[in-house]
């Protein structure tokens, strides 16, 4: 990872707040959200290993994420100051240090699909399922929500959450998702926004796919973006408002209305 990266790190989570009462505070609140961060990214879930680990390599872990002292936090400290930190204001924090780590002037595509996450169990016992938004070139996953907690299905969670995502990332130009996310309120929220949005018609969603059909059919037709014939199998359609984007397709279509701002495109595959 790169210095300056790490630097950056280290100063977003000097901005999250410390709940702790500053007398008999020993360990600054960013080292050990640092040294918690850097334990999972090496898959390490237990604090004691996360101690031993810390403890073996701590001349090299003590500096960059602002600790001065000769050894590290013990486990109980690690848990009590995790247990009373906001997951908001990290979220925030980590936001944060996020576009800072991205090429602020590159537009950005991202893909949102739902994930169960095996390793996480809600109050019941039962695996959470995170809907996850993630940025392929650079392997970043911008943000996860929970189905389980806001009691929706994956493109409620996406539609709840869109403003303050693009919002938060304002680089991004492009969303695709599968055919969960072909929904009207969802494809009405993108069309107020700079985003397009890329998403799947199946033809077990015969009335949707008719009525793209027929708008596309009244629409100005441009010539295709992109036309092969690379790809087998059974034919499949997908529709997304914005921009045709290079793939393996029989043909791709491009439209655009005069009264809207949006763009769209049917590709047949």
């Amino acid at each position: 990872m790169d210095c300056k990266v790490v630097e950056f790190l280290s100063e977003a989570f000097g901005e999250v707040p410390d709940p702790r009462d500053p007398r008999g505070v020993r360990h600054p609140m960013r080292g050990i959200l640092g040294l918690a961060f850097l334990g999972l990214l090496a898959r390490i879930r237990e604090m004691e290993v996360l101690c031993r680990w810390a403890k073996t390599h701590w001349e090299e872990l003590r500096e960059p994420p602002g600790f001065d002292r000769d050894e590290p936090p013990v486990a109980t400290t690690i848990s009590r100051v995790l247990a009373r930190c906001s997951l908001g204001d990290f979220s925030l924090a980590f936001a944060r240090w996020l576009r800072q780590s991205m090429p602020v002037d590159q537009p950005m595509s991202a893909s949102v699909d739902g994930k169960i996450s095996k390793q996480s169990h809600d109050a019941e016992g039962n695996p959470v399922q995170l809907v996850t938004v993630l940025v392929h070139r650079l392997k970043f996953v911008l943000a996860q929500w929970s189905t389980t907690g806001e009691k929706t299905n994956e493109a409620g969670v996406l539609k709840n959450h869109l403003a303050e995502l693009l919002e938060a990332f304002p680089m991004l130009r492009l969303i695709s998702g599968d055919a969960i996310y072909a929904q009207r309120p969802l494809a009405e929220l993108f069309t107020g926004t700079e985003c397009d949005y890329l998403f799947q018609v199946k033809k077990n969603q015969p009335d949707l796919l008719d009525a793209l059909t027929q708008c596309l059919g009244m629409a100005h037709e441009k010539p295709p973006a992109a036309e092969t014939v690379e790809k087998k199998g059974p034919c499949r359609n997908a529709a997304g408002c914005g921009s045709t984007w290079t793939t393996r397709t029989t043909s791709a279509r491009r439209s655009a209305f005069p009264t809207i701002r949006s763009g769209c495109a049917l590709i047949a595959i």
